[in-house]
Parts: structure tokens; sequence; C-alpha cells
């Protein structure tokens, strides 16, 4: 770590060198995380840590955009219309300026939008985080590893593993460990919230981690079948991880639909495992039919139309992103 890294000191612009004051501004507003909805699967692992695979999208209804530029002081802006809380972003934002030595370069005007309704297991927090570190490692040039991003996430707050959409990535999201399993399979997901009116926050609950430890044996067993890599397998594993989470968060309407995915053929439960949505995933080349009767259940059911998200489609590079290929982590 930087040696300026316990001098944390004031956040402005005043003791900028010429040359950073330079910097320019990233003021194009950039897609830089796509994001999730829910995870394959969430459990504890034998020692009764948090273990997360998060369901990473390539395509959402939510188009969250980033701009990043330099200004007198740091103000973070997200969701104009509507502001949402920003004390995490800014938080993040002091992290990778201590972690990285540009304490005296922390002001920036940050403007996001599109960003995803909070505390529904859609990773707005973690998209948010993530988008604004990202552009600033590129408004720095900076050669930081995602890896490394997603610990200075997890220091900030408990987190999600974003940044490669295209694999199945396993992650402590409390310590920042990650590793890759898998490439993400060809899904569609038709996800619906369950209970609009209620937010659960991620930090308020970590009774969840100590309730799943009476599922750790089950929860290794998932893990394998996701990490198996076949689209089957995963679907399963998502299913019974969705109903292992329901004995301990209950969702409204789970019942109804954890039989529909029972009745129905090769498609998955999805769970967001700290949050109020709900989704069906149904692997690629989907069932054009399936399709519509999961619509029309959702629409009869929950009386909204369900939401659409795009999984993998990628070539899986297993290398891309800098972090390690599960079994071949560096220590």
């Amino acid at each position: 770590m930087n040696p300026t890294a316990h001098n944390r000191g004031k956040f402005s612009r005043t003791d900028l060198p010429a040359a950073a004051r330079t910097l320019s501004p990233a003021v194009t507003p950039k897609r830089w995380i796509i994001g999730k909805v829910g995870e394959w699967l969430q459990g504890v692992d034998s020692e009764g840590a948090p273990v997360v695979y998060a369901l990473t999208v390539g395509s959402s209804p939510f188009k969250t955009l980033t701009s990043v530029e330099p200004a007198g002081m740091l103000e973070v802006m997200i969701n104009p219309e509507a502001p949402a809380e920003s004390a995490k972003v800014q938080k993040a934002i002091k992290e990778l300026a201590i972690s990285y030595g540009l304490k005296a370069d922390c002001a920036y005007r940050v403007t996001i939008t599109g960003s995803p309704p909070r505390g529904k297991g859609l990773g707005s927090s973690s998209i948010d985080i993530a988008s604004v570190l990202l552009a600033i490692k590129e408004l720095h040039g900076l050669e930081i590893s995602t890896e490394e991003l997603f610990k200075v996430m997890c220091r900030v707050e408990r987190s999600d593993y974003l940044f490669d959409p295209d694999l199945i990535v396993v992650a402590n999201p409390r310590d920042g460990s990650c590793a890759i399993v898998a490439p993400a399979p060809k899904c569609l997901v038709l996800a619906w919230d369950t209970d609009p009116g209620t937010v659960v926050e991620t930090e308020s609950v970590p009774h969840l981690d100590l309730a799943r430890r009476s599922f750790s044996e089950e929860y290794r067993e998932l893990s394998t079948m996701i990490e198996s890599g076949v689209t089957e397998n995963l679907l399963s594993a998502a299913t019974r991880s969705a109903e292992l989470n329901n004995r301990i968060l209950p969702k409204t309407g789970f019942s109804a639909a954890r039989k529909l995915v029972h009745e129905s053929q090769n498609v998955g439960l999805i769970a967001a495992h700290t949050g109020t949505i709900l989704g069906v995933a149904l692997p690629q080349p989907v069932d054009k039919d399936r399709q519509k009767y999961i619509w029309e259940f959702v629409v009869d059911r929950y009386l909204v139309a369900p939401m659409v998200f795009e999984v993998g489609g990628g070539q899986g590079e297993m290398r891309s992103s800098g972090v390690a290929e599960f079994g071949r982590q560096s220590s």
C-alpha cells in the first residue's frame, strides 16, 4: 500500500500538481458495468465465510451511465431526478485514492444515471461503485486489475463482483477474494419484484450468513454443480439455492414460482438472496412457448410485466480480467 495510505487529510484539489489538473475529464457518460439479477448461489463455505456466485448479465433493462470529471471538490449525484444516497460511492473514491497514492487528486464531479432500485438484489451499489472506480482508473491510466478494484469495493461495503458478465465468479463479498469458475451459460431471465414496497439493506442482515451455516454441506455440493459449467447443473443448483434461501428470507409468492419451475423442463429459479427479486432462467435457444407461458404467469400472479435480462453469450475468456481461474488462484 502507498505510504500515504494512513494520511487521510482533506480531499480537495488545492494542492493538486499542475500536470494532474490538466487531465482530460471523462465527461461523456459511459456504461461501465451492466449489472446482475440475483445470484446463481449464495451460501457459506466450510468455515462459515460467505460465498456468492452473482448472476451477472450482459443485457439489462437498467442502463446505468457514469461520468467523472475533475472538480474543485468531491460531488456525487446518483439518479438526479430522484437522488439516491451517495455516501458509499464517495467512500470508495477516497479508499481508492488512499490505496493508490491519489489522495491529492480525489475531487471529482460524478454523475450516475439509470442506477437500479436499491435493496432489491440488482446490485445497485456495486454497479455504482464499480463504474466510478473504472472511470477513475481510465482517467488516470492506472494499471489496477479488476480483482484489486473488487477488494477496494469490499473495504467499503459487502459487494458483488460484476466486472466480467460472461463469466461465473465465486467471491467472498467481505474480504474481496474471488476466482473464475466457468463461462456463464447463455440464458434469458424473466424477473420480477415480489415485494415492491420492501427494501433489504445488505449490511443489515449479517444474521443470514449465520443461518446459512446449517446448510453448509449442501452449499458445497451446489458449488460443485455450478463449477461444472454444465447448464443443467447450474439451473438445478440455482433453484435449490433459492429454495434454501427462502427458509431464512421468505419471498411473497415463492411457492407458486417454485411450482412453476418444477413443472417446467430445463429452467431454473433465480433469487436475490438479500433482496426481493425472483426470476426464471431459460437457457438459449429459448422455447418461445415456454417463455410466453412464464411471462403470462408473472403478469397474472404478480400483476406486472417481468423484467428481461440476458446472460452469457461471450467467449468466456478465462483470464481476461486478471482474476485467477478456480483451482489456480494466486496466493
